[in-house]
């Protein structure tokens, strides 16, 4: 009796996440799907780097530069919303970090202090100046590291910064009151564990276990299309980037570094974001002399999905 009532139980919850998972992939929002397809103006580059890895490089519009990194597994194209809202009046480039997209690893270890190099190469090599410049998750605090190691290409390329999304804070650190289980302690739970090894990799297969799971990085609405394209590029991160990117992230500490700063600073996190909750951002409001804290009601760890008009409207008003 006792088997056949666990068993009954048991499929009636599987029932209910299949139904749960289709109704997140089959969610549609008609304002925002249309801004995740891409931008038909973006052209490509290709940039070397002197370890020997390629940056690829997406670009469209002319006018004040806006310069986007994305966060850990993402890609390029997670950013193609502010290409829709800022192109028309902005110059607006997104990148794959290193070991991510059409990006390559290189001879270096993915490393904060190698994307942030590679920023560095960006600006450099495209002769970007006065840029605003967006960091998302780890792409912030590659941002967070580049200001710390490339005090001059700061100053003479960049008029603006924006902390999305992201932390200043060491895995763990129990001190910051509500960061939970954040994306930075998870993912150093994994590495620990040994993700290289086959028995840890989850491939992110194209099913409703998937979709539930990725729905996690989202607040309150997020739509089918958004959460699938984050699942793809999931799905086709390798696992050497995983690894390294983990290790990077883990031991992530710049909340006494960052004193320097003197660029106009905003910090944006949604109140709904259980990967880098507001308490991250809050570190980082504390570190930089005159940031701004801006938490959007509702929205998750993706905001440039979940809000992109509020997002883009932040940005243009650096």
């Amino acid at each position: 009796m006792g088997a056949a009532l666990t068993a009954g139980a048991g499929a009636a919850l599987g029932l209910g996440l299949r139904r749960l998972g289709r109704r997140v992939r089959d969610g549609a929002d008609p304002d925002l799907d249309p801004l995740l397809e891409p931008h038909p103006g973006v052209r490509h580059h290709h940039l070397t780097t002197d370890d020997g890895a390629t940056i690829h490089v997406a670009e469209a519009g002319e006018g004040p530069a806006v310069v986007l990194l994305h966060g850990v597994t993402l890609q390029w194209s997670i950013w193609n919303p502010l290409f829709h809202l800022l192109a028309p009046n902005h110059r607006v480039l997104a990148w794959d970090m290193r070991g991510h997209g059409a990006s390559s690893h290189g001879s270096r270890e993915l490393t904060l202090g190698a994307v942030a190099d590679d920023l560095a190469l960006v600006l450099g090599r495209l002769d970007v100046h006065d840029a605003v410049v967006v960091g998302h998750s780890m792409g912030g605090m590659a941002l967070a590291r580049f200001c710390t190691d490339h005090h001059r290409m700061l100053e003479h390329r960049c008029r603006a910064l924006i902390f999305l999304a992201t932390s200043a804070a060491p895995v763990a650190l129990s001190t910051i009151s509500g960061g939970g289980a954040g994306l930075i302690e998870l993912v150093n739970r994994a590495a620990s564990a040994g993700m290289a090894a086959q028995q840890w990799r989850y491939s992110w297969p194209d099913n409703t276990a998937s979709a539930l799971l990725v729905r996690a990085a989202f607040g309150r609405q997020a739509s089918g299309a958004a959460v699938e394209q984050v699942r793809r590029m999931l799905a086709e991160v390798d696992p050497r980037t995983t690894t390294e990117a983990s290790r990077a992230i883990a031991h992530h500490d710049v909340r006494s570094d960052l004193g320097h700063v003197d660029l106009p600073t905003l910090v944006i996190v949604g109140s709904a974001d259980l990967l880098t909750p507001p308490a991250h951002s809050r570190e980082i409001l504390a570190a930089v002399p005159g940031a701004e804290l801006h938490v959007l009601d509702g929205v998750g760890h993706q905001v440039m999905q979940e809000a992109p008009t509020r997002l883009a409207a932040l940005v243009a008003s650096m």
